[in-house]
Order: structure tokens, then sequence, then C-alpha cells
């Protein structure tokens, strides 16, 4: 797997936890975390906005 397979496979698994815990919040804070996501899907994300941290 390429290093930018495993960066697009690290943010749809973050975006997909973040959106399941999402469900638990009010609809105010559903649609401010909906707008980002779209944000992104719409304008892309830069390698550069990504925090990776590195663990051992």
């Amino acid at each position: 797997m390429s290093h930018n397979q495993d960066i697009e496979e690290l943010i749809a698994d973050s975006m997909t936890g973040l959106m399941l815990r999402a469900e638990r919040l009010n609809e105010f804070d559903q649609l401010a975390i909906s707008e980002e996501f779209r944000e992104w899907l719409n304008e892309g994300v830069r390698l550069e906005d990504v925090l990776t941290l590195v663990t051992i």
C-alpha cells in the first residue's frame, strides 16, 4: 500500500468514526460537522491539513 493510500484510508476511517460518534450530538453540532465534511469533499484535502501521529 502506498503512502497516499495509507493517508486516504486514515481519513476515511476517521471520518466514519466521527460520523458515528456525531449521531449522539445535538442537531446544531451535527450540522456543523456535516458542513466541514462537505467542504472537504468539494474542495479536497491537502496532505498538510491532515494530522498524523507516529506510534511505536
